[in-house]
């Protein structure tokens, strides 16, 4: 591993773990009872947020992707 990537393992901790499964599953399309099994949350509500941080994630993506379009477009 490289300098860089030891600092930033070294900077993970249990729960950044868990969150990226969640939202990794999610992304992947499994289904949110399933995750919510796994991660051992009492409450789907709980589970729900990752599900709503891949949505984020999307969004953000999507209109990343379009404004490359428009700027491509007005050729800037």
């Amino acid at each position: 591993m490289s300098l860089d990537e030891r600092v930033r393992h070294g900077q993970s901790n249990a729960h950044a773990f868990r969150h990226t499964f969640a939202t990794q599953s999610v992304a992947d399309e499994v289904p949110v009872d399933l995750v919510q099994k796994v991660l051992g949350h009492a409450s789907l509500q709980t589970t729900t947020l990752y599900v709503q941080a891949e949505k984020q994630r999307v969004v953000e993506q999507v209109a990343r992707y379009y404004a490359g379009v428009a700027a491509h477009k007005t050729g800037q």
